[in-house]
């Protein structure tokens, strides 16, 4: 039961940043700050926001009372739920937020910001006042709290960095990151559903993750060459 939140965490909040870090070093497209900024971004979005909030909304609604020994809460309770189709909002969110670059972005990371911020401030006032130490009701708020702080500071740095122009090798840029990072976040969903069940949490998380890089790149790689293929005949 411990290993289920440490890695989630892991899983959710640790991962994208590295996925980014390794995506930036090995694209060398990805050399301004704007696109190092989108690049963090659209993978927090995809895996932090929308794999997460798809995942918690399943744990909730169809795993509530392993959530709720979790937490250390009692079992059988409807704010289960409530929460569940909370986080469903939240990852539909996240996942429509990937390849949008305006105002809808900066709503889905206020609903982030909020919801993460007050099921933290409830963890801590339940740890306050009956010394609960479970790990779903302090592990997860580490989560709850850097998602937000993180997506909020790229927005900032987006305003101070303004993206390029919405040229056809922009946008190409754009929808192959998308690609890579919506991959990678039904890896990690699906990966940790099959860890779980299967009780090897974190291998099949790495796998699972590793399983949908490799097959958004696929796709990218196919795209790629079928454009190479039409530009002969633009001409």
């Amino acid at each position: 039961m411990h290993e289920l939140f440490f890695v989630r965490l892991f899983a959710y909040s640790i991962i994208p940043l590295l996925l980014a870090s390794a995506h930036l070093l090995l694209d060398r497209h990805a050399r301004t700050p704007a696109r190092r900024i989108e690049l963090f971004t659209v993978y927090l979005l995809a895996i932090s926001v929308g794999a997460s909030g798809l995942g918690g909304a399943f744990g909730h609604l169809f795993l509530a009372d392993v959530i709720a020994e979790g937490v250390g809460w009692p079992v059988d309770s409807p704010f289960q739920l409530e929460m569940g189709f909370a986080n469903l909002a939240l990852g539909i969110l996240g996942i429509m937020a990937i390849s949008r670059r305006d105002g809808f972005r900066t709503a889905t990371i206020v609903a982030v910001t909020v919801v993460g911020v007050g099921a933290t401030t409830v963890h801590l006032m339940d740890i306050a006042a009956t010394g609960n130490l479970a790990p779903g009701n302090t592990v997860q708020n580490l989560g709850n709290l850097l998602d937000p702080v993180l997506l909020i500071a790229l927005a900032w740095l987006a305003r101070r960095h303004p993206a390029e122009a919405e040229s056809p090798a922009a946008l190409r840029w754009h929808r192959q990151v998308e690609t890579v990072a919506g991959m990678a976040a039904a890896g990690v969903g699906i990966g940790f559903g099959v860890g779980f069940a299967a009780g090897a949490l974190l291998l099949w998380t790495v796998l699972g993750v590793l399983a949908g890089v490799a097959f958004g790149v696929l796709l990218n790689s196919r795209a790629s060459d079928a454009h190479k293929e039409l530009m002969p005949a633009a001409r």
